[in-house]
């Protein structure tokens, strides 16, 4: 009798609605392990994107940035080194960084989509005109203890992140003087930074009149006709540096150190002005490469990135960070219904409905990458929400719960698209929604019979 009574109230337990209710968050909580895989998917996905960009900019232009010009002297000074009990002396050669007083960057880039496989990369091809102003330079503003100083020597450098990406030949202007045809590398070994480089000497005299003095003070021109790929960025190596930009590209992401003094922004192109002074930037303007290479100002670079109107990446990897919130939803929808209906869902129903929930994350990414996010969501949300309308309405045997279902996947589906579109106040908009779906569970759960008491009582009557 005593073992009748056990299993019978093991029995009560087991039909009760809480039990069900514990067995919902136990499938909430074990689909979190396909979820996890979903976020694997895009981001691999992502680097798939990513890799394409790399590639393509290897063959059209990498993204561009502009380091320099610079003035760079090998000089040489005498090092003192301990050997046990004995002093050495010896001679160590060095360069010294010059930056100009004056630097203005003008440029026009002229933008198109390439297309690789079903990836897409913005890519430009750029006319840029440097104009600026050198003045002499004083080899003690490096360094007092100069053995020589090899003016001859003496080399104007641009840095160039992708000289891959130059498209014709560039040459050094000076005013009064020769023209100077550029040379491939920057002269002398710096790190990773490329570029290319023209020696001073080559403009003749009205720049070096006498090659074992410093040069006069000297203004430039330098154009270049470049390729490049997403990005183009620009240091302000001057004392006085002021850049204009001009694009086709009507989705511009304005970048680095620096935004722009104006801008304008159409559908049309874009274009923008920076103007910096020396003060904003903590890099002297005179330096021995032995002390700091030229990166030392890369991270003061500003310019644009040319980007893509919608990320669809993001929009799909935000989209699933709510995952969780909105298959809770869900199976709360059902869990609901199920408690007005005579029938009652399997566990495995539960997980074949949130199986299908999660999917859908995989079908809007791969329609994503082929239609676009806008068409893509709708019609990764529309199969989703028919398909599982008609599903629980099967299982539950009633055409009013399947199209209650469908109205809650409408609602849920339709909240989440606009919770995306948000962007700053997506937070606030799921923090809202959550609350608001806890609220309606809460209070349409309230007269539930959550021990099945009432109902095992009623059945013994």
């Amino acid at each position: 009798m005593a073992r009748m009574d056990l299993l019978d109230a093991l029995r009560a337990v087991v039909r009760s609605p809480a039990f069900k209710l514990c067995l919902v968050l136990f499938l909430i909580v074990l689909l979190l392990v396909p979820l996890l895989f979903v976020g694997m998917l895009i981001w691999e996905r992502e680097s798939r994107a990513q890799a394409v960009r790399q590639e393509v900019g290897q063959l059209w232009g990498p993204e561009q940035r502009l380091l320099g010009p610079f003035l760079v002297v090998p000089y040489t000074v005498r090092v003192e080194t301990v050997q046990g009990d004995r002093r050495i002396e010896h001679i160590q050669e060095r360069r010294a960084v010059f930056t100009p007083a004056a630097l203005e960057i003008a440029g026009r880039a002229a933008a198109k989509t390439l297309r690789r496989s079903i990836f897409e990369v913005p890519v430009y091809a750029a006319t840029l005109k440097l104009s600026g102003r050198f003045a002499a330079p004083r080899i003690t503003d490096v360094a007092a203890d100069v053995v020589a100083v090899r003016w001859r020597d003496a080399a104007f450098v641009l840095g160039l992140s992708g000289v891959s990406g130059i498209k014709e030949a560039a040459v050094l202007r000076i005013v009064g003087a020769a023209e100077v045809p550029f040379a491939p590398s920057l002269g002398f070994t710096s790190g990773p930074l490329t570029g290319v480089h023209a020696r001073l000497a080559e403009a003749g005299s009205a720049v070096l009149p006498d090659p074992g003095q410093p040069p006069q003070a000297f203004a430039f021109t330098v154009d270049l006709v470049l390729n490049g790929s997403v990005a183009l960025t620009a240091a302000p190596v001057a004392r006085d540096t002021r850049m204009a930009l001009a694009s086709d590209w009507p989705h511009p992401s304005f970048a680095g150190a620096f935004l722009p003094d104006e801008r304008q922004v159409s559908a049309a192109g874009f274009s923008a002005s920076w103007k910096i002074p020396h003060l904003a930037r903590s890099v002297p303007e005179a330096w021995s490469l032995a002390d700091a290479g030229l990166e030392r100002i890369a991270p003061y670079a500003f310019g644009v990135r040319m980007i893509a109107p919608v990320d669809f990446y993001s929009l799909v990897n935000r989209a699933a960070k709510y995952a969780v919130l909105f298959v809770a939803l869900a199976f709360m929808a059902v869990f609901c219904l199920e408690l007005s209906s005579p029938r009652r869902a399997h566990p495995v129903q539960y997980l074949f409905t949130g199986i299908a929930l999660v999917f859908f994350y995989v079908l809007l990414l791969s329609l994503a990458e082929h239609l676009g996010f806008a068409l893509a969501y709708l019609l990764a949300s529309a199969a989703t929400a028919i398909m599982l309308a008609v599903y629980v309405g099967a299982a539950l045997g009633s055409r009013r719960e399947g199209a209650a279902m469908l109205v809650v996947f409408a609602v849920t589906y339709g909240v989440l698209y606009m919770v995306l579109q948000l962007e700053d106040y997506a937070l606030l908009a799921g923090a809202l929604v959550g609350f608001v779906a806890l609220t309606v569970v809460m209070f349409a759960t309230l007269r539930v019979d959550w021990s099945g008491a009432r109902t095992e009582a009623g059945a013994r009557a």
